[in-house]
C-alpha cells in the first residue's frame, strides 16, 4: 500500500514537473509570438514610409515626366495601345481620323493579311 501511494505521488510530481514545463514553454511562446507582431508592425511603418514618401516625391513631379518614365521599356503593342489612348483623348481636337488595318499591321511589325 505505500508502495502505491509513493509510486502514485511521484506520478502526481512528474505530471506537475510536466505541466510547470508546458506553462513555461507557452509563456515562452506567448513573449515570441509578442515579439514577431511588434516585428510586423515595424516592418509595414517602414514600408508605409517608403511609400509615403515615394508618393509624396510623385505628386510634385510633372505629369508629362511621370508619363514618360511609365512609357519607358513598353513593348510596341503597349506603346501603340498608349498612342490610341492619347488620341481618344484628344478626340474633339482631331475630327476625323482613319486608321487602315494595313496601318496598324505596319504599326505592330505584322506581315499584313493578303485578300
Amino acid at each position: 500500500m505505500e508502495a502505491e501511494k509513493a509510486v502514485q505521488e511521484k506520478q502526481a510530481e512528474l505530471e506537475r514537473a510536466q505541466l510547470e514545463t508546458n506553462i513555461g514553454l507557452e509563456e515562452e511562446r506567448q513573449k515570441l509570438v509578442a515579439l514577431a507582431a511588434r516585428n510586423a508592425r515595424s516592418e509595414s511603418d517602414t514600408r508605409a514610409y517608403g511609400i509615403s514618401t515615394t508618393m509624396q516625391a510623385l505628386a510634385s513631379a510633372d505629369p508629362q515626366v511621370l508619363q514618360a518614365l511609365a512609357t519607358a521599356g513598353m513593348k510596341p503593342q503597349q506603346l501603340i495601345a498608349f498612342a490610341f489612348q492619347e488620341l481618344a483623348a484628344k478626340a474633339e481636337k482631331i475630327g476625323n481620323l482613319n486608321i487602315s488595318p494595313e496601318l496598324l499591321s505596319e504599326l505592330l511589325d505584322r506581315p499584313s493579311p493578303r485578300k
